[in-house]
């Protein structure tokens, strides 16, 4: 719809950003920021948290959280391309008729331009697509299990 392409990291794309915080001594050198942007990135670094992207330092950490509802949002709409993702929720925020869903959709949109660097964005992606890949087949394995487990006659006639 947007151009993305595939799933899969290539090469040195795979990299994130706790490797180029890593490689950069001074606050300069992180390429594509400069100035503050740089400062703030060299003092924070990040890593996955059951499906939570954190920054800290030591002791203080900012937690983007996404509830159900956005994950799934972002596993129907999303791709690997950061500025893709975020353009097409802004049109779908601008098609929706329900003012809650469209209140919900550009809270979205806006949490992921802002909270979501576009250097790691692929990564927090490819990470919300497994989660969710995972929790759809739990829930489809829960639906199998109910299906075949007659606990509720078991639990009458104990109680006879």
């Amino acid at each position: 719809m947007t151009g993305c392409k595939g799933y899969g990291l290539r090469g040195s794309d795979a990299r994130t950003e706790i490797e180029r915080t890593k490689e950069a001594d001074t606050p300069g050198e992180i390429p594509g920021r400069s100035g503050l942007q740089a400062d703030r990135q060299t003092e924070t670094s990040l890593s996955i948290m059951r499906g939570a992207w954190l920054r800290s330092k030591e002791t203080e950490e900012i937690i983007m959280t996404l509830s159900m509802k956005e994950k799934k949002i972002l596993y129907a709409y999303g791709c690997p391309s950061h500025h893709n993702t975020v353009t097409r929720l802004k049109w779908l925020t601008a098609l929706t008729v329900d003012p809650e869903a469209k209140r919900r959709m550009l809270g979205l949109a806006r949490k992921v331009e802002t909270e979501v660097g576009e250097n790691w964005y692929e990564d927090f992606y490819h990470h919300l697509r497994m989660e969710m890949d995972e929790y759809r087949r739990l829930k489809r394995s829960l639906r199998v299990l109910k299906s075949y487990t007659d606990y509720e006659e078991d639990l009458y006639e104990e109680a006879v």
